[in-house]
């Protein structure tokens, strides 16, 4: 029983063995297939099959050199005589010679757009020819003869040459590469050369009669193909764009777009695939990009015409809008019934120049400023006016793009003024609003030391006193005088604080300080000032000057009864009156989102002087230098004017600036 029962042990214990065993290599043949099938395993497999069909070592890509590695979406592998690329949906390709090395200057298989080899590089149909074809779109192949070097012919040229009869038909072989004029492609070719605009998709040939073989030929409009042709035309990965940036994206229902380092390219199946970059670019994205009211570039962007330098792109809006770029003025929208005239006085390059600002609407007639005068036009007449005067007649019977369509200022231009009143305002964007919070907390404490004030008066009796002697220097009570000029509500406020800005027109808060008296006038009712400097000019001497201390030398007139401490109505922004400069209360220490054309926000660094700032907002008398603020600027324009240089006493200010140097700290330029 024991030597029965010892075998019995021994035979399950090699059973037990033998299943385990078995169990083991059947796990290793489950999973060694898994663990091998890697796409740098298959790629490895598949270009080590194409290299040994070629004839391995001995074959014309000889040894190895170097292992597989990655090639933007595939692999590739070096040999002694080329290279072999592969990706799953091409297979794997060798390609050698000339055709490799114009391959890899173009960017090769992670940098080019060309694809990856769709066949092994072959003879061609010319004799002693080589030819390999690639994977991208628009179907390019890499033409090579000993004569002619490497060529790529592609797109709607390598559909025309092909029915033409390619390498072995009329025109030979590619003799150069592709060139672009605007919407126009051409390549030469031994027998003679093919033209394609992409806008009218119309072929032209030398010779001409070819191009009536062309006529059935249906050019397929792809936007990776478009979007290619665009940056080669830019110059590639060598020109303005750069390189490539993220994966193209959906604009709308069918556009699309591409970012590059450089700028970006917009498509869409009816304008195609144009450029824009730099400040053109930043300028159109402000007013809502393809997606805003200016549409799509119809044209990539390209010289304006003016040296030194100018850039220009067309829009495909109904009124004809272009974004014209210069050094001096940036990047301005010049649109419907301004472009139409415009251009028929020459545009850039004719009398009136480059566009200065975007348009401003003042009721029904628009406006725009140029670098060598203005045009306006009245949408009710439909007549035009032109500074020089001289030009309006040119301009007459001249039909408007877009005239029936409504109005829409771009969002952040400077077109945003109220058709009623003519004033011009400013549409604040909604962050401001949180400048109201600190400024209500300022009025509140203004409002106590006033009532603590009076209060003071009332039990000592130095209110009256103070009051006499106050008089009794020459003093008058500041009060609020309707100008001469201007549109006012006929139930303006009457008091100093009264005549201060509204809540909502001031986005955070500063100081205040006081202008001129309302008793230094001239016989004439006008302010006394010098010509050239702009400041106000007075006999008065030190009592002027003292008048005009900061705010809070100033006080308030002690008397209770001549204090105004009824609470101020909040009023809108349109409801606002506008201030006279005789008693305006200047509010300083923010910073305004004023529409700028090529400038930042303004930036008010405060002078060394307490009480005064570095700049004022321009209100009532825009013409007449506050004192103290000598300089003209003009927000949409960049510009600013200094006393005695052209043009100083007849340009209507924005804002005044104490020095220039002011001035050109917040990105202005003189305007000389």
């Amino acid at each position: 029983m024991t030597r029965q029962r010892t075998r019995l042990s021994r035979i399950a214990g090699r059973a037990a063995t033998g299943l385990v065993s078995a169990g083991l290599i059947a796990a290793m043949v489950l999973l060694a297939p898994s663990a091998a099938a890697t796409p740098e395993a298959d790629a490895d497999a598949a270009i080590t099959a194409a290299w040994e069909t070629g004839g391995g070592e001995g074959g014309p890509l000889g040894p190895r050199d170097g292992g597989v590695y990655p090639a933007g979406e595939g692999f590739g592998q070096k040999f002694a005589g080329g290279q072999i690329f592969f990706t799953p949906e091409t297979g794997a390709h060798i390609v050698t010679g000339a055709i490799l090395e114009k391959y890899e200057a173009l960017g090769g298989p992670a940098d080019s757009d060309l694809g990856f080899p769709t066949i092994d590089e072959g003879p061609g149909r010319a004799a002693n020819s080589r030819n390999s074809t690639f994977s991208a779109p628009d179907n390019p192949v890499i033409f090579w003869t000993p004569d002619t070097g490497a060529r790529v012919v592609r797109g709607a040229i390598n559909s025309a040459w092909d029915a033409l009869g390619g390498s072995a038909g009329v025109l030979g072989v590619p003799s150069e590469d592709e060139m672009t004029n605007g919407d126009v492609l051409t390549q030469k070719f031994t027998g003679g050369e093919i033209s394609w605009n992409r806008k009218t998709r119309a072929f032209t040939t030398v010779p001409p009669e070819l191009a009536d073989q062309l006529g059935a030929i249906d050019v397929p409009s792809d936007a990776t193909s478009a979007i290619n042709a665009a940056r080669r035309a830019a110059g590639g990965a060598l020109g303005p764009l750069g390189a490539e940036e993220g994966a193209q994206y959906a604009i709308g229902a069918d556009g699309v777009g591409q970012n590059y380092a450089g700028g970006k390219i917009f498509y869409s199946p009816e304008t195609g695939a144009n450029v824009v970059t730099g400040q053109v670019l930043a300028k159109y994205e402000s007013v809502g990009g393809p997606t805003g009211d200016l549409g799509f570039p119809t044209a990539s962007e390209a010289d304006g015409g003016l040296a030194p330098q100018s850039r220009v792109v067309p829009f495909a809006a109904e009124d004809d809008p272009v974004i014209f770029w210069t050094p001096d003025f940036g990047a301005v929208i010049v649109r419907g019934a301004m472009n139409a005239a415009w251009q028929k006085l020459g545009g850039a390059t004719g009398e009136l120049g480059a566009p200065k600002g975007d348009q401003t609407d003042h009721g029904n007639v628009v406006t725009q400023q140029f670098n060598g005068g203005s045009i306006s036009w009245d949408r009710t007449s439909g007549k035009f006016s032109t500074e020089p005067a001289g030009l309006q007649s040119q301009l007459v019977g001249l039909q408007v793009p877009g005239a029936d369509s409504p109005a829409a200022p771009a969002p952040g231009s400077a077109a945003t003024a109220d058709a009623d009143s003519g004033d011009k305002w400013y549409s604040w964007r909604w962050w401001w609003l949180l400048g109201l919070i600190p400024l209500i907390g300022v009025i509140a404490l203004i409002a106590v030391a006033v009532l603590r004030n009076r209060r003071s008066h009332e039990d000592d009796g130095f209110g009256d006193d103070y009051a006499d002697d106050r008089y009794d220097r020459g003093y008058d009570e500041p009060e609020y005088k309707q100008p001469e000029y201007g549109d006012r509500e006929p139930d303006a406020p009457q008091s100093l604080w009264a005549s201060a800005p509204a809540v909502s027109e001031v986005p955070a808060f500063g100081t205040i300080s006081a202008g001129p008296d309302p008793e230094h006038r001239d016989e004439s009712g006008d302010y006394d000032t010098d010509e050239d400097t702009g400041d106000y000019d007075s006999d008065e001497g030190d009592e002027l000057e003292e008048l005009h201390a900061p705010a809070e030398d100033l006080s308030f007139d002690s008397d209770p009864d001549a204090v105004d401490t009824a609470p101020t109505r909040i009023e809108s922004l349109s409801e606002a009156p506008a201030f006279d400069p005789p008693t305006t209360a200047v509010w300083s220490g923010y910073e305004p989102d004023f529409p700028s054309g090529r400038h930042a926000a303004i930036q008010d660094d405060e002078p060394e002087d307490p009480g005064w700032t570095s700049m004022r907002l321009a209100d009532g008398d825009r013409y007449r230098a506050p004192e103290g603020y000598p300089i003209k600027a003009d927000t949409k324009s960049g510009l600013y004017w200094a006393p005695g240089s052209p043009g100083y006493r007849d340009t209507e200010a924005e804002i005044w600036f104490a020095s220039e140097e002011f001035a050109r700290t917040n990105g202005f330029v003189r305007a000389d």
